[in-house]
């Protein structure tokens, strides 16, 4: 089970400015969490270096030309082919989790079956940006309001199932 998992600006597909994330939201970080915990991650190299460590309860998988040294809890790919090799043969559910490229490679998988996306409810300048989605790949399955709360912005989850290769 391949998924990609994104908070996405909902005003311009922003995800990062600056190598971080545009926003601090503790429930949908307890979302992420919840959704991935148990599975592996696939990241790239800046969101390896956002993150800053491997992740509890889940393995974080990195490609990257920049290979580094290994470490409990996380692996580094130096190209796609690898990384795909490696995914093949495993059982844990697979979360693309970042960055664009990532996310714009992992939409074009037929394994990837289900987008977790978030969409938050604030204007950012940010320097990185989801890809569009096509109407005719993707569904809506399932949505979760979360409104504003004090400075916290509001945000929707939702669910999309692949409808078409």
């Amino acid at each position: 089970m391949w998924k990609v998992i994104a908070a996405i600006s909902a005003y311009d597909r922003g995800i990062g400015v600056g190598g971080h994330l545009p926003w601090h939201i503790p429930l949908e970080l307890r979302l992420f969490r919840q959704e991935t915990w148990g599975g592996v991650l696939v990241v790239g190299r800046r969101t390896w270096e956002s993150l800053g460590r491997p992740l509890p309860g889940r393995e974080v998988w990195v490609l990257s030309r920049q290979l580094r040294a290994p470490q409990p809890g996380v692996r580094f790919f130096s190209d796609k082919a690898a990384l795909l090799q490696a995914l093949q043969s495993e059982k844990r559910p697979v979360f693309f989790a970042g960055g664009a490229q990532i996310y714009e490679w992992a939409l074009s998988l037929p394994q990837v079956t289900d987008l977790l996306l978030s969409w938050v409810y604030v204007h950012t300048k940010a320097d990185v940006f989801f890809p569009p989605l096509s109407e005719t790949m993707w569904r809506l399955h399932a949505v979760e309001f979360f409104g504003f709360c004090d400075s916290t912005p509001g945000f929707v989850w939702t669910r999309y199932k692949r409808i078409s290769q």
